[in-house]
């Protein structure tokens, strides 16, 4: 799924300076289009104004679910039903969150199905410290800082103290290195 679309890319920017009700206005009017890729853009744009809230707009998560249960409708993806698990789990439906994390994981397994995975084994009942870690790690590896912060969390909670600075302190050596070859998206969570 790429979301390139200019209009999106603006409403984007509005969102990420805070100004939700513009950025809400931006995808209403994307939703609205003839165009199925644009009124893609438009629903993924209004789960995000709605998750996040901002400036004028409140978060509302089930406003947010179903804008991208309308999203995986159009486009199902790993990215699709990530939104869906995400938002699941704010929710606190971890059922529902476990499904849209196998669906997701059945069209690709990336890094940051890997990281819902693992916040799932943190926050779910009961709470799976061992395969969270694993999961964890495993997300590191695959370059994303989300899962050495993860992996010390859960290790702390765990009262593996040691373990959580030694992962700390390899985060902090390698962290450079990850940011130079894989970029931007080391810093992408679930």
């Amino acid at each position: 799924m790429n979301y390139k679309g200019k209009d999106f890319n603006v409403a984007m920017d509005l969102l990420s300076k805070g100004k939700a009700r513009e950025a809400l206005a931006w995808a209403e009017a994307l939703i609205e289009s003839e165009d199925e890729s644009r009124r893609l853009d438009g629903f993924l744009c209004r789960g995000l104004v709605y998750e996040d809230g901002g400036e004028g707009v409140c978060v509302d998560l089930h406003v947010a679910l179903d804008s991208y249960r309308r999203v995986s409708l159009i486009a199902p993806s790993s990215v699709a039903f990530s939104n869906l698990a995400r938002v699941s789990m704010k929710l606190k439906d971890f059922s529902r969150a476990a499904k849209y994390l196998g669906i997701a994981a059945e069209f690709e397994m990336t890094p940051e199905v890997i990281l819902g995975l693992a916040l799932f084994h943190e926050e779910s009942s009961p709470f799976d410290g061992e395969a969270a870690k694993r999961l964890y790690i495993r997300a590191a590896c695959k370059g994303r800082f989300a899962g050495f912060f993860g992996y010390s969390r859960v290790a702390r909670k765990l009262g593996e103290r040691g373990r959580a600075f030694a992962v700390d302190c390899i985060r902090v050596l390698l962290g450079p290195a990850i940011a130079v070859l894989v970029g931007k998206k080391s810093q992408y969570q679930f």
